[in-house]
């Protein structure tokens, strides 16, 4: 009996060791900064856990950095460098009809969600944000591609710094989860954008 009892509190005392060593998180939120090169304020921030690097590269005149998590969380970011033709059809003729600023998430916004190569087959999309803030939003999920069903969570944010410069934050994930779902939307509202 005694034996009975000492191995039960063995047993209970490691259990709750286990338990308070898993439910220890030791990954800090990191802050990642990303930037359009040789322009002082085209700057951005957030915070995440999910990343440990991102890759980076030109794509003509625009600026695209990468990076896949340990979760399989994939995040990109996209310096959109705009031409003379697309400052006007893009920013200055809404501008202009809608009585709008000069510089507004809304018109990188408009123009990410209008063109997405993903547009046919998003459903559930929601988005958030103001187009006096810094940054908008939009989430939608993927049930559905080419016949196959899947379960993918997007979400981005987009802001805009001068004139002549938008901002597409992706974040996405396969098999995405509520936590998932939740992390991302974290990410998110860790956007800072320099001023």
């Amino acid at each position: 009996m005694r034996n009975k009892i000492e191995n039960a509190k063995r047993f209970t005392a490691i259990v709750v060791i286990t338990i308070g060593l898993l439910s220890f998180n030791t990954d800090e939120a990191k802050l990642f900064e990303f930037s359009y090169p040789k322009r002082d304020k085209a700057k951005i921030t957030f915070k995440a856990q999910n990343f440990k690097k991102f890759s980076k590269e030109w794509r003509g005149s625009d600026y695209y950095y990468f990076a896949e998590g340990k979760d399989r969380m994939v995040c990109s970011i996209l310096f959109y460098k705009l031409n003379d033709d697309e400052k006007v059809s893009l920013v200055d003729t809404p501008k202009m009809a809608m009585g709008g600023p000069d510089i507004s998430p809304a018109y990188p916004f408009t123009y990410f969600t209008t063109y997405s190569n993903l547009k046919k087959y998003e459903e559930n999309s929601s988005s958030w944000g103001e187009p006096s803030d810094d940054f908008m939003f939009l989430q939608n999920d993927i049930t559905s591609f080419n016949g196959l069903k899947i379960n993918q969570k997007h979400m981005y944010g987009y802001c805009m710094i001068d004139k002549d410069l938008f901002v597409n934050i992706h974040l996405s994930k396969v098999n995405c989860s509520k936590e998932d779902s939740t992390a991302m939307r974290q990410i998110l509202s860790s956007l800072t954008r320099l001023k």
